[in-house]
């Protein structure tokens, strides 16, 4: 009969392939949202993914834990003080309004302007159908997803 040290290494790899199947299942659901693939990487504990919406003004960071006592970690990220035209429109629907766009959009000279919390909070609703299949994931996986945003000002 094997030991426990024999049969641990191989529920490790399986516990890995696994978190790997399920990062690249979340890559493909931004990717299909037109999100390009920056990197993917693995470590004994997590597996991890990131990819750079269109316009390379937000980036999405997906962390998975091997062992499935953990929560899977999702990081929606501001890196330009402008937003995808994508975006801009979504937020013009909602009656964000024409000054606040501006702003956001980098179209007004100032640049000191930062994304905030409250539009970070537009970015994660604007994003809601993929964050909701990466959520599904986890939850398949017995986990639950905690969203992070950042924002580029002082305090994100």
């Amino acid at each position: 009969m094997p030991s426990i040290s024999e049969i641990t290494p191989v529920a490790a790899s399986t516990d890995s392939l696994a978190c790997l199947d399920c990062r690249d299942q979340a890559a493909r659901t931004l990717i299909s949202h037109g999100w390009q693939l920056l990197y993917s990487g693995s470590t004994p504990q997590r597996v991890t993914t990131t990819l750079l919406d269109p316009s390379e003004s937000l980036q999405i960071s997906l962390q998975i834990p091997v062992h499935h006592d953990d929560d899977w970690n999702l990081w929606l990220e501001a890196c330009h003080h402008q937003l995808s035209a994508p975006l801009r429109d979504w937020l013009q629907s909602l009656g964000v309004e024409q000054g606040t766009l501006s702003r956001l959009s980098g179209l007004e000279n100032r640049v000191n302007h930062a994304l905030d919390l409250s539009a970070m909070l537009q970015v994660a609703r604007w994003l809601q159908g993929p964050i909701q299949e990466i959520e599904q994931l986890a939850q398949e996986h017995n986990s639950q997803l905690v969203l992070h945003l950042a924002g580029l000002g002082p305090n994100s």
